[in-house]
């Protein structure tokens, strides 16, 4: 019985020393979720972006695709009757000095005299400068409807490029969204293997101990007394992050606060949450604040407005601290 009792002490030592490293790993899964979160969002957010800006230049490629489609259309039509007006300005001039003679002229006409057959022919010469001017103005038009189509379809081509571009990088963060959400997906996999794991050891603890006291009091006089093993949850500091392309520094009043509850987006408050005005900075956006570490904007507030942001703390205390600062923040794209 006294083996017995050694071996079941053992056990809930043990067990006791699991549960603080259980709960420990834990917090930092816990932790590691909430960043992941936070930056699956950032994803997400700037993946809405990019299609957004992408619908766009598809929108306005496509207009210029109409227009293309019009205005060659309407040299078309213009060299069409270009064309036609240039036959018949050629008829007009072959029947003047090639069949200039009165009587086929006269026939033409119908007359049946000299004056007629003279009336005839400056008929003829007034129809032929009119189809000459209507042919200037049909070229004229044709070479500005073709000055047109080629600025269009350099535009269009423009538009075109920057479209590609751009839905190359709606594919870009779509994979890193996707990448994005399968970590979070296995992290909150592992603290849900790591709850039960903690679980498991807080039973098997509790029950050691249950037995461990009933067969201490059959052997001792007095039942000996157990101290349990405090823990403590340590949450890691925030680390600096290494400047990124495309990032740029912004002058903000920076004002700390500490309330329970969720932010505009739908996400829980915590530290690494700020609220910004989306005018400025855009929800979603990853940004690195002096002396509070990197953040995410998911949140808004009547009172927020221009080049300021709250910034949420784990504590009045701290929150009371901090203040109301003027700093220069790094926002990253």
């Amino acid at each position: 019985m006294p083996c017995a009792a050694v071996l079941l002490l053992g056990s809930a030592a043990g067990t006791s020393v699991g549960a603080p490293g259980a709960r420990s790993e834990l917090a930092s899964l816990a932790a590691a979720q909430r960043s992941a979160e936070l930056e699956l969002y950032a994803a997400e957010s700037r993946l809405a972006r990019a299609r957004a800006g992408a619908a766009r230049l598809e929108s306005r490629r496509r207009a210029l695709d109409a227009r293309v489609a019009r205005t060659r259309r309407h040299v078309t039509v213009v060299r069409s009757s270009l064309a036609a007006t240039n036959v018949r300005v050629a008829t007009l001039l072959r029947r003047l000095y090639v069949e200039g003679e009165p009587d086929p002229i006269a026939v033409l006409l119908g007359a049946g005299s000299l004056p007629a057959i003279l009336a005839g022919i400056d008929e003829l010469e007034r129809t032929t400068l009119v189809n000459r001017g209507i042919a200037d103005e049909l070229g004229e038009r044709s070479r500005t409807l073709q000055t047109q189509l080629a600025v269009l379809s350099r535009l269009r081509h423009d538009v075109a490029v920057v479209e590609h571009q751009a839905r190359a990088a709606v594919a870009t963060r779509e994979r890193a969204a996707t990448a994005q959400r399968a970590t979070v997906d296995a992290i909150r996999r592992r603290a849900g293997v790591t709850r039960a794991r903690l679980a498991a050891i807080r039973k098997q603890a509790q029950a050691a101990q249950r037995a461990s006291t009933r067969l201490m009091r059959s052997r001792a006089p007095a039942p000996a007394a157990s101290t349990p093993v405090g823990s403590s949850d340590a949450t890691p500091g925030p680390a600096t992050p290494a400047p990124a392309a495309g990032t740029r520094s912004l002058v903000v009043d920076a004002v700390a606060y500490h309330l329970a509850g969720r932010t505009a987006s739908g996400l829980p408050v915590g530290v690494g949450v700020i609220a910004v005005d989306p005018g400025v900075i855009p929800l979603g956006t990853r940004v690195f604040v002096p002396g509070y570490g990197p953040a995410v904007a998911a949140d808004v507030g009547s009172a927020i407005k221009g080049t300021i942001i709250d910034l949420w703390m784990p504590t009045t205390a701290a929150a009371r601290a901090w203040g109301r600062r003027t700093v220069t923040i790094t926002v990253y794209g």
